[in-house]
């Protein structure tokens, strides 16, 4: 299979979930290449186990001679797509006017794709990726098929029903996520949606016990530093919890870094509150292993900015560490309170610290919970199982076999 992928960033630290499905699909065989809309992000690390992925991306420059000529190349599909554009997401100027800027781009990447002879184009995120591979697709007659997350169809929903019904599939991460889409968009429905949870490597994931309770409570956070993460919560949270012996890592980075080192100095935490900043995909197994328990304290930001469900929660129950996270979006699907964790509700800062306490007093009760989250993983996000879904789900869409989003929209 001739396999193109559509992605924002890349490399981008924090979107492991889509270099581990790349790696798989070369593993399988899979001719692959990989356009990203934005300039080569030098400030990301791009984790040693998708070397190979890097080696096969390409950036999509927007406005070079050969884009702008396509505009000349395809006056009647670019007049009809930037038509279709404004009147459908008109109303948001800022987004209208980024999928008109990909237009030139997106149709000369449908020449290249059809003239490469792809099999299917699959676009990571709702928004700007799935507009790209719809272009692409009016222009090449590829199947395309669009991958659907969080913050890409939460925030806005303008142009979905035109890029759904043209899609030969349509993937979400979570049923919360499916039913939602099918709530907010005409003309699907949700068993029109594939839902292929985000997932990990779990053969390569040996569990274990926590550390003994004398070796200290630590507590891990892995994941960017920006509002909808709800780090502050976490400190705020922290600063109520009343046992001796713990240590908070905060493995990662982002816009909101300063003010949170602020406001763990400013709760007299800054002894205790480590931030440790990004750190390449080798180092991280050494803070699962070393943690008593791992927190995705996630709530809903700005523009409904908020999770899918987590990776790091995921990689949390593979090595069967106990959980703690929020009753968001799908998180539920994962952290289920008395089976696989403790969910609290976003933003509440005593029941935070109550799970902490949970946790702490109750190390093996809370042991057994994390096992159970890792029997949890092994069937409902077990990587090489869910890629190779994907890769079925792909080949089938080119004989018109895949699960569809309706056909009846025009732009």
């Amino acid at each position: 299979m001739k396999l193109a992928v559509i992605v924002t960033e890349f490399p981008k630290t924090t979107e492991t979930f889509i270099l581990r499905d790349l790696m798989v699909f070369l593993e399988a065989g899979v001719d692959l290449r990989l356009y990203h809309l934005a300039p080569w992000r030098t400030d990301q690390i791009l984790h040693d186990f998708g070397a190979e992925a890097g080696r096969r991306a390409r950036h999509i420059p927007l406005f070079s001679p050969r884009s702008l000529a396509s505009l000349a190349t395809h006056p009647l599909a670019a007049a009809r797509l930037a038509g279709s554009i404004a009147l459908h997401q008109g109303r948001e100027a800022k987004f209208a006017a980024k999928s008109l800027a990909l237009l030139p781009a997106a149709l000369r990447l449908g020449q290249e794709l059809r003239d490469w002879g792809a099999d299917h184009i699959h676009a990571e995120f709702a928004g700007h990726p799935a507009t790209a591979a719809w272009i692409a697709h009016r222009v090449s007659g590829v199947p395309y098929s669009v991958s659907c997350r969080a913050h890409d169809i939460f925030r806005s929903q303008r142009l979905l029903e035109q890029k759904f019904a043209d899609a030969a599939l349509v993937r979400a991460v979570s049923t919360y996520a499916s039913r939602f889409l099918a709530e907010h968009v005409p003309g699907i429905r949700q068993q029109d949606i594939a839902v292929i949870h985000s997932s990990v490597d779990v053969s390569a994931i040996a569990p274990s016990d926590p550390p003994p309770p004398e070796d200290g409570f630590r507590i891990l956070y892995v994941g960017s530093l920006q509002q909808r993460k709800g780090v502050d919560v976490l400190l705020r949270a922290l600063a109520g919890f009343d046992r001796p012996d713990w240590q908070l890592d905060i493995v990662g980075d982002g816009p909101d870094r300063a003010k949170l080192e602020a406001l763990s100095a400013g709760l007299g935490l800054e002894e205790r509150v480590h931030f440790l900043g990004q750190r390449p995909f080798g180092e991280i197994d050494g803070f699962y292993r070393a943690a008593s328990v791992c927190v995705a304290p996630s709530i809903i930001g700005p523009n409904g900015r908020t999770e899918g469900i987590p990776n790091v929660m995921i990689e949390a129950l593979a090595y069967a560490r106990p959980a703690i996270s929020t009753n968001v979006s799908g998180i539920p699907e994962l952290i289920r309170p008395g089976e696989t964790g403790w969910l609290t509700e976003p933003g509440d800062v005593a029941g935070l610290t109550a799970a902490l306490c949970a946790v702490h007093d109750a190390p093996e009760a809370a042991s057994k919970l994390a096992w159970q989250g890792r029997a949890l993983v092994e069937r409902e996000f077990d990587l090489r199982v869910n890629a190779r879904r994907q890769l079925e789900l792909f080949a089938a869409a080119g004989k018109g076999q895949a699960p569809q989003g309706a056909r009846t929209v025009t732009p």
